[in-house]
């Protein structure tokens, strides 16, 4: 203990572009995905699900399809029932009511259908066999009695009088009539301004796509009475205990969850679904475990879906083009079924991420969320903020133009002061911290604002139509959840961390290590991180919402002081000093005056080794390990300005994303590269939404746009030409790092303007521009064309 035993280590603090760690197994195949994990013997399944998007079920014959080769199991609902299975719950039930004070209604979504089919694609039954291909030859021969029924897929239609109805506990199809705020005081507001803006505005359903299709592998251990599950997630702690809990009905420590490498979420897998309820209880019936994988095609019926929102906004302003009140009418599409965050980002997420940066004084919000006969929605990236924030940049920019005023400048007006923090929003939360105008000035820097003109002369000679168009949004990001944050001395210097997050692509590794490594002074490389076990977490949010570093690394980061505090207490022992006399710096504990210094990881290995031998006092901590589960920071205000310019082909109707300039409000970066990619990553995503994916389901209920045939995702080539990306940190007020979350900021952003970069281009060149998204080449080249 006494020798100067200085560790040597390589070091990266919060704040730099540290290559990923978890690239080199990904790049090389050498990654586990669920799909990828076998046991020694398994069966096969496959889910039949509905071809009818609604019908009274009559009988599920499922006798010659049992008999069918290699068909092991076919289970129904009825096999569920024997099990106890309870359907899936809506977390969010408890926290939206109806205007009139009625509870939303939450019809039972259970993993087999039994009485009823509500959407094409729902499971019915699932078909247990030796090898894939017998199980799908089996499900060909399951016939299905039904009597069909009116179908409806426009959620402005299911909510008239005398439509049919698709839950009978739900009237006029309404899940939920929320409203915030005076509607009749909005109103006279409205009446008496000097000018309103009002939109009629899409927000299209969306097909998530992600890179990895589900899969799961389940077990039942007979003799223990345990399940083990493995599959893709985004966070373990609650998916676990939703699975344990109210679908299971058995106790949360006999069900063991792992999920491994995860190819893309966007929040659609934040759910247990029907498929991992099934496997379960099969394994357990069959007595082997039981394989689950999902086709891409079938993925486009399987997978919840995203947004598909309609909505009608007014801005209304004063005379000094002052913003006074806004008003938001939303009817937007639950689906067949309410998942896990039910309408919430159609409704509070709403509320909360409109009024965004700008001095909005009045707000009212009415969301109706109703059922029709299609693929219910779940969670997608950013869940009701790019939809607030659309809709404000959209009616700020229509605005402009109606009252012949800049955008920048009407922006500009209504932007909150640097003086005005801490600012009381209108949603009812308190802003922190932000310099709006400052991160103005610097993205009409960036962007080379006033020198458009030229580019425009020069897209005009090359036979293009170019627009431009500036957004300045701010997210509410990271609402606060328990956590925890476990920092654990393993062998030969390793160091884990546990935490309640999940990544499925963002860098946690790289950036928890990074958090760590400053604090710590342990060389990165010795870091490895677990996320996917749930007998490992004693709390956790999951990662969604722009929360992980916010919380996660914050959590990380009072393990680190625990860490400290253990070895100050030790070594105040060892040298029979106080532990206010012991220091720790760069990585080192010292007592100062004395040639005591150890590494905190030299000292992680002498105490195991007193430890051991019983050397250490029982009243004294025995490791360094740090540990603790608590609440999160409160909620995180990132904000940004995005400056978009497109080029339009006449000819096609093609649109190319030529610039887009992103200067961000994220407070402190851990690792501005990953920040950077998270934030192109949005982009792209938003060209998707805007320009060409669009989700198209017949009267029937059919989902026309059921492969990538038919559905169009972006490519690479969608990259921006000439993409910047600027930091103009405001340290956060709320959380320790000083973070504010950027996980959804380039989609939320890049939505609103691209949109009016589009419509811009289109205005200045006297064509229509009364458009909603997706506005395809087709749409496009019919506007000029048709002029």
């Amino acid at each position: 203990m006494d020798d100067l035993n200085e560790y040597s280590f390589t070091k990266f603090s919060v704040g730099q572009s540290v290559s990923r760690f978890e690239d080199p197994v990904l790049l090389k195949g050498e990654s586990t995905f669920t799909d990828d994990y076998k046991s020694d013997d398994f069966y096969n399944s496959f889910m039949f699900r509905s071809p009818y998007a609604h019908a009274k079920i009559l009988n599920i014959d499922i006798e010659d399809a049992q008999k069918s080769e290699g068909v092991i199991k076919i289970l129904t609902y009825k096999d569920l029932e024997k099990e106890n299975v309870g359907p899936i719950p809506c977390l969010t039930a408890d926290k939206l009511k109806s205007k009139d004070g009625t509870p939303i209604v939450v019809p039972p979504l259970m993993a087999l259908a039994k009485e009823k089919i509500v959407y094409v694609g729902q499971p019915i039954a699932f078909v247990i066999a030796n090898t894939i291909n017998n199980a799908k030859n089996a499900a060909e021969k399951i016939i299905l009695d039904i009597e069909e029924l009116d179908v409806i897929v426009d959620p402005r239609e299911a909510i008239k009088e005398n439509i049919a109805t698709i839950h009978p506990e739900a009237k006029n199809n309404i899940a939920v009539d929320w409203e915030y705020g005076d509607e009749s005081k909005i109103d006279k507001i409205i009446e008496n301004a000097f000018h309103t803006t009002t939109l009629d505005l899409r927000n299209s359903r969306l097909i998530v796509a992600p890179m990895e299709p589900r899969a799961c592998f389940a077990k039942y251990d007979n003799d223990k009475d345990e399940y083990e599950l493995h599959a893709p997630s985004q966070g373990l702690f609650g998916f676990s205990n939703i699975l344990a809990g109210p679908i299971l009905n058995i106790p949360k420590e006999k069900l063991h969850v792992l999920t491994h490498s995860v190819g893309g979420s966007f929040g659609m897998k934040s759910s247990p679904y029907p498929e991992y309820i099934a496997a379960l209880i099969g394994s357990k019936i069959t007595g082997k475990s039981v394989k689950w994988k999902d086709t891409r095609t079938d993925s486009f019926i399987s997978d919840t879906h995203g947004r598909d929102s309609w909505a009608t906004a007014t801005l209304a302003f004063n005379e000094k083009k002052e913003m006074i009140a806004g008003k938001i009418n939303v009817v937007a599409n639950c689906g067949a079924f309410l998942g896990l965050m039910g309408p919430m980002a159609q409704s509070a997420n709403i509320k909360n991420n409109f009024p965004g940066a700008y001095n909005l004084p009045e707000l009212y919000v009415n969301t109706i969320a109703a059922f029709t006969n299609t693929t219910p929605i779940g969670a997608y990236r950013g869940a009701g903020r790019p939809e607030g924030v659309y809709i404000m940049e959209r009616l700020i920019q229509k605005a402009s133009t109606e009252m012949s005023i800049d955008p920048v400048e009407l922006r500009r007006i209504n932007l909150i002061k640097k003086t005005m923090f801490p600012y009381n929003s209108v949603s009812g939360l308190t802003y922190d911290s932000g310099d709006f105008n400052n991160v103005l000035d610097d993205a009409l820097i960036t962007s080379e604002w006033n020198t458009y003109e030229k580019r425009s002369a020069e897209s005009k000679k090359n036979g293009l139509l170019r627009g431009r168009a500036l957004s300045y949004y701010l997210e509410v990001t990271a609402p606060s959840a328990k956590e925890m944050g476990r920092i654990r001395f393993d062998d030969n210097n390793q160091v884990t961390l546990v935490s309640g997050n999940l990544d499925y692509g963002q860098g946690h590794l790289t950036s928890f290590s990074q958090i760590v490594s400053d604090k710590l002074g342990i060389p990165m490389e010795n870091f490895k991180l677990i996320q996917g076990d749930s007998r490992e977490l004693t709390a956790g949010a999951g990662t969604g919402g722009s929360r992980t570093a916010i919380g996660g690394g914050t959590l990380l980061l009072k393990a680190s002081h625990i860490v400290i505090e253990n070895g100050k207490k030790i070594i105040s022992h060892l040298h029979n000093t106080d532990s206010n006399n012991v220091e720790f710096n760069d990585g080192n504990f010292e007592i100062p005056g004395t040639n005591h210094k150890i590494s905190v990881l030299d000292l992680s290995n002498e105490v195991k080794r007193l430890s051991k031998n019983k050397e250490i006092p029982e009243h004294l901590p025995q490791s360094l390990d740090g540990e603790l589960a608590e609440d999160t920071p409160p909620q995180s205000f990132p904000n940004r300005c995005h400056v978009s310019e497109v080029e339009i082909n006449p000819n096609t109707g093609v649109v190319k994303l030529v610039r887009h300039i992103a200067v961000n409000d994220f407070g402190n970066l851990i690792n501005p590269m990953l920040v950077e990619g998270q934030v192109l990553g949005g982009v792209i995503q938003a060209q998707g939404q805007i320009m060409m994916e669009n989700t198209t389901y017949d009267d029937y209920g059919q989902l026309l746009s059921g492969s990538f045939m038919d559905y169009t995702m972006p490519r690479a080539s969608h990259i921006p030409m000439d993409f910047k990306f600027k930091s103009h940190p405001v340290p956060a007020k709320t959380n320790p790092l000083g973070l504010k979350g950027c996980g959804e900021a380039g989609i939320s952003g890049a939505l609103p303007t691209i949109m009016n970069a589009i419509l811009n281009a289109l205005e200045t060149n006297g064509y229509d521009t009364d458009l909603n998204m997706p506005v395809t080449s087709e749409k496009l080249w019919d506007t000029i064309n048709n002029k």
